[in-house]
Formats: structure tokens, C-alpha cells, sequence
């Protein structure tokens, strides 16, 4: 009896291990496609794999080779594309990375990051402003599904970063065009309104320098005074160490005739540029900095000249008493340090600005 259940028992195992074998042939028989689409579809991945370690040690020329590997035995990898895109731009190569760019979009439409890089590309390397435009508002209006996992992933977050980049893209897109209409065209005018309203849109999510500053750029254009005396003051507070929107202020300030706010911009300005080593830049700031000079002269406002270099290097709150040599060479206290870069941080003429915002 034992025996004949060993047996039976036995004869099962090898019946349903043989039902089993046939099933699986079959199975490769009929799906043959698409198991080889996917055995394709890793090989590609391990190919993928290599090219963005290349890439990230911009052994970029191995990662291309790697990235077009992985795109013979998977066409449809977009983030295979998308990498060689951006090693495309490295490049110089724009028209191929526009068109790689398009076929990673065109597999995965909401891949936002991808249709914000080709926008850019549109706009700044073939100077197609008005695709670029369209390319950031399907970029913003395009909302992937969202994913969540504590502490790994929050997409929602990258979206609504991303939002900020591309309405601040789209913005400094509208002002090229406003360029390239002239100054004195409406159209231009109506550019530039659209480029700071897209700023404004960029500021509810993100708060940069570069955003404040072009904002402010955009209503000087536009004779906007108070706004873009607000903006640069922002930008300023931000990064105060950047000389663009100090020297901007200057301008803004020296046409509207408030000489002494402007004195101090342009010199913050010439010490950041001297600083950096940039002696042409900071020689033309010299100049228009001693043509406000005379005009404060003109004015009669000689006491604030003469109180002005009077108390050189303590009203702003650090005196040269803070300067040490250690080593034979100069230091600076780190209170000296620190009032330095209050003062630069520290707008001129904010006050006036605030008081006209108000009015």
C-alpha cells in the first residue's frame, strides 16, 4: 500500500511538473515578442546604468556610447534621451539635443523637467521665443500624477518648484522679445508687461535674486520707478554681494535725480567689480560714478560731500580701527566683516521707494 501512494504520489509531481514545462513553452511560443522586448528592455537599463555613471564622472563621450546602447534595444527609455540631450548642449549641438529633447517628450509628455530644459534651448541657442513660450505654459499646465512617500519622494514639491522655473524662463523669454521688437514699438511694451507678470507668478513660488532682479529690470524698462526701485532693493537684500542690481539701482536712481542714493549704488557696485577683478567694468563705474559727483556739485550739495568724506569708512557703521595685520597680512575683524555686508545689504533710497508705494 505504502508503495502505491509513493507511487501515485511521485506521478503527480512529475505530471503536474510536466504540465508545467509545456505551459511555459507554450507561453514562449505565443508571447515570444514579448518576452524579448523585455529581455531588450534590461539590457537597455544595464546600458543606461553605465552611461549615467560615465556622465556623472563627465566622461561624456563613454555615456553618449552607453546612452545610444540603450536606445537600439529600447527606443522608448526617455531618460536615456534626455541625458544625451543635456550632453548635447555641453556640445554646442543644439539641434540634436532639441531633437532628442522632443522624442523624450513625446514618450513622456509630462516629463516636466525635460520640456522646461527644451524650451530653453527653443529660446536661447535658436532664438524661437514664441515655441519656448508655448513649451513653459504646457510645462506648468501639464501635472503629473502625484507621489508621495515619506522622507524619499514628494513630487508635488518638485512640481511646484519647477512651476517657478518655468514661469521665470518664460518671463526673461517675453523680455527677449521685447528686445527684439525695439524699445519704442507697443508690442514691446506689451512683451515686457508679460514678462512681469510671468515674474510675479515665479515669486508665489520661489524667492531668488535672479527673479527680483529681472523684475526690476522689466519696470525700468518701462518707467516703472517705484517698482523697480522695490524689486532691485529685494534683489539686493538677497544677494548683496551681486553688482548687477546695485548698478541698476544707480541708473534708476541718477534719473531720478536722487544723486546721493545713487552715489552710494555705484560705489558698492565699483568696490564689487574691483573686488572681482574686473578693472573695465569698474573704470566705466568710476566715470559715471565721479559724472554724479558733479552733478551733486551743481546741485550746491557740497555739505554732504564734505560730511561724506569726512566720516569715509566709520558712519557705515565699522571703522578702520577693525583692519589688523596678522602675518604680515591685512584681516579684518568678523564685526568688521559683518557691517561690511550690512551696508551692502542695506538699499538706498528704500525708504523713498516704500513712501511712494504707499501714496
Amino acid at each position: 500500500m505504502k508503495k502505491i501512494l509513493e507511487f501515485f504520489k511521485n506521478t503527480t509531481v512529475r505530471v503536474i511538473s510536466a504540465l508545467l514545462l509545456v505551459l511555459f513553452l507554450l507561453s514562449i511560443f505565443l508571447f515570444f515578442d514579448a518576452y524579448v522586448r523585455q529581455v531588450k528592455k534590461g539590457v537597455s537599463f544595464y546600458w543606461v546604468y553605465r552611461g549615467d555613471k560615465y556622465y556623472k564622472k563627465n566622461k561624456t563621450q563613454r555615456a553618449i556610447d552607453c546612452y545610444k546602447k540603450a536606445l537600439v534595444y529600447y527606443p522608448n527609455h526617455y531618460r536615456a534621451r534626455y541625458n544625451l540631450a543635456n550632453i548635447y548642449v555641453t556640445y554646442e549641438d543644439y539641434y540634436s539635443a532639441l531633437n532628442q529633447y522632443a522624442d523624450a517628450l513625446e514618450i513622456k509628455p509630462d516629463f516636466m523637467i525635460a520640456r522646461i530644459d527644451y524650451a530653453l534651448v527653443l529660446s536661447e541657442a535658436t532664438f524661437n521665443h514664441d515655441r519656448a513660450i508655448e513649451e513653459y505654459q504646457k510645462a506648468i499646465d501639464k501635472k503629473p500624477k502625484w507621489v508621495y512617500i515619506p522622507f524619499f519622494i514628494n513630487n508635488r514639491k518638485t512640481y511646484k518648484y519647477n512651476t517657478g522655473i518655468a514661469y521665470y524662463n518664460m518671463g526673461l523669454a517675453y523680455r527677449a522679445k521685447s528686445l527684439l521688437v525695439g524699445e519704442k514699438k507697443s508690442s514691446a511694451r506689451q512683451y515686457l508687461y508679460s514678462a512681469i507678470e510671468a515674474y510675479k507668478n515665479a515669486l508665489k513660488v520661489l524667492k531668488s535674486y535672479e527673479i527680483y532682479y529681472n523684475l526690476g529690470l522689466a519696470n525700468q524698462l518701462l518707467k516703472n520707478n517705484e517698482e523697480a526701485g522695490m524689486n532691485y532693493c529685494k534683489a539686493i537684500e538677497l544677494a548683496p554681494l551681486r553688482y548687477e542690481a546695485h548698478y541698476n539701482l544707480a541708473i534708476l536712481l541718477r534719473d531720478m535725480k536722487l544723486y546721493r542714493d545713487s552715489l552710494e549704488e555705484f560705489k558698492k557696485a565699483g568696490l564689487i567689480l574691483d573686488t572681482d577683478g574686473d578693472s573695465v567694468k569698474t573704470r566705466y563705474i568710476y566715470d559715471v560714478l565721479s559724472d554724479v559727483t558733479q552733478k551733486m556739485v551743481q546741485q550746491g550739495d557740497y555739505k554732504y560731500l564734505v560730511e561724506h568724506i569726512d566720516e569715509e569708512g566709520h558712519k557705515d557703521g565699522y571703522n578702520q580701527d577693525e583692519l589688523t595685520y596678522v602675518g604680515g597680512k591685512l584681516v579684518v575683524s568678523e564685526e568688521f566683516d559683518r557691517a561690511v555686508l550690512k551696508n551692502f545689504r542695506t538699499c538706498s533710497a528704500k525708504v523713498h521707494f516704500e513712501a511712494l508705494e504707499e501714496e
